[in-house]
């Protein structure tokens, strides 16, 4: 077993290659996973997975969400219908995203920002235990538009989230020699933000993110993540204060706190 896992992680690494564009020290580089694909992001709008385990196929066929992004939706509410009992009492989500992969590349014009649309989707779920709670993932997979809002220009993002290793920022991973978890919204205008991020994550604050000051909530700060988005490596998380102000009360609250993360 020991011998399959390390010829696994041992391809994963033969992909990697530095992208330019933020700076990079003299040190020895670290060797982490690229991802060829998205990864996944999490109902609770905190955590990507790279590979997120035992996924349970859910009987239901179709969703109906707001677009937040070409892969992605958020579902005012879902339940997971299957037989087992698990499920059943585990996975009555509120306000959740859910990642969505079409089967057919001509609809990806149909994903505008902000439009409510059906999809027809196999639909699978994916737990994955951090620290004292669960953290769910949804997708739904080989999805076709069944109806959706009427066309219009893409509304303004209205929710952020966390996406785990981007390639953009595999560079500045090797030289922390740590996978880095960074808000959407961040990474894209890395352009605007990059010294900034890269700054902060070199600044590591080691400590549980609380409340900022409202006149510091968009300024960007590091974390040393107290849970895992990978069980195979330690992360830096990277947001700005008022995404960690919204998760220190989502860490709170569970569940039961909908409102969503700001973009």
């Amino acid at each position: 077993m020991l011998l399959a896992r390390l010829t696994t992680i041992a391809a994963l690494l033969l992909g990697l290659q530095p992208v330019a564009g933020l700076a990079q020290d003299k040190a020895p580089a670290a060797v982490l996973p690229s991802i060829s694909q998205g990864p996944l992001a999490s109902t609770s709008g905190r955590f990507s997975s790279l590979n997120p385990r035992r996924p349970l196929n859910c009987l239901n066929t179709s969703v109906i969400g707001q677009v937040v992004s070409a892969g992605l939706i958020q579902l005012d509410q879902f339940g997971c219908r299957g037989q087992e009992f698990a499920l059943q009492q585990c996975c009555a989500l509120t306000n959740v995203l859910m990642n969505v992969e079409l089967a057919d590349a001509r609809d990806l014009p149909q994903m505008i920002v902000g439009r409510r649309i059906e999809v027809k989707a196999d639909i699978t779920l994916a737990r994955e235990p951090h620290g004292g709670y669960l953290v769910f993932f949804l997708m739904a997979r080989n999805a076709s538009l069944l109806s959706g809002d009427p066309p219009r220009p893409p509304a303004a993002p209205f929710t952020s989230y966390m996406i785990c290793q981007p390639s953009e920022l595999n560079a500045l991973a090797r030289t922390l020699g740590r996978q880095l978890c960074v808000q959407n919204s961040v990474l894209a205008i890395l352009n605007e933000t990059g010294a900034e991020l890269e700054g902060a994550a070199r600044a590591l604050v080691q400590k549980t993110p609380a409340p900022s000051a409202s006149d510091e909530n968009k300024a960007i700060t590091c974390h040393e993540d107290p849970e895992r988005s990978d069980a195979d490596l330690t992360d830096i998380a990277c947001a700005r204060r008022n995404y960690w102000s919204w998760w220190a009360m989502k860490q709170r609250l569970g569940q039961t706190f909908t409102r969503a993360a700001p973009p």
